[in-house]
């Protein structure tokens, strides 16, 4: 079988655009550390329907939702992006099962301001370890969902057609 390319979640650059910042206000003795309560996480993908075979860019948006700035480290193995079933019964492929390199990421939020990390999906299962075989996954109704260590974003329903 080839190579696959590497399904590592990365910044995703460019980011999307955001309008410039309005200043917020940094307590003197800096910014808090980001609570889950103040976060939006949040899953996208690409286009809702992709043809088996193709690609789909997954994303995992990150934001602060609260009114001053905050601290979090999104290091990448906090994070995760999900294929699921339609029904959420059966998980099918996950963004850490073949890549889960820890590094620390310590950013500070601004509130308002998204951050997003991609993926370009392969299309194929997979399981911790990215042991055994990965077949494509068939045409159907999914799920794409992500999380920061266990702060989880709603579902995204996408199609995947012949």
């Amino acid at each position: 079988m080839p190579a696959t390319t590497s399904e590592e979640v990365q910044v995703d650059v460019p980011s999307r655009s955001a309008a410039p910042a309005t200043p917020v206000p940094v307590p003197a003795t800096g910014p808090v550390p980001c609570t889950n309560a103040m976060l939006f996480i949040g899953a996208e993908i690409d286009r809702a329907e992709h043809k088996v075979g193709e690609r789909p860019v997954l994303r995992l948006v990150v934001m602060n939702s609260s009114e001053q700035p905050c601290v979090r480290d999104l290091d990448p193995a906090r994070q995760e992006i999900v294929v699921w079933s339609s029904d959420g019964s059966s998980r099918l492929w996950s963004s850490n099962d073949c890549s889960n390199i820890s590094r620390p990421d310590l950013r500070t939020l601004v509130p308002g301001q998204p951050i997003t990390f991609a993926v370009t999906w392969v299309g194929r299962t997979s399981t911790p370890g990215c042991a055994g075989a990965r077949p494509q996954v068939p045409a159907g109704n999914y799920r794409v969902m992500t999380r920061v260590d266990d702060a989880i974003s709603n579902p995204t329903h996408f199609v995947r057609v012949p």
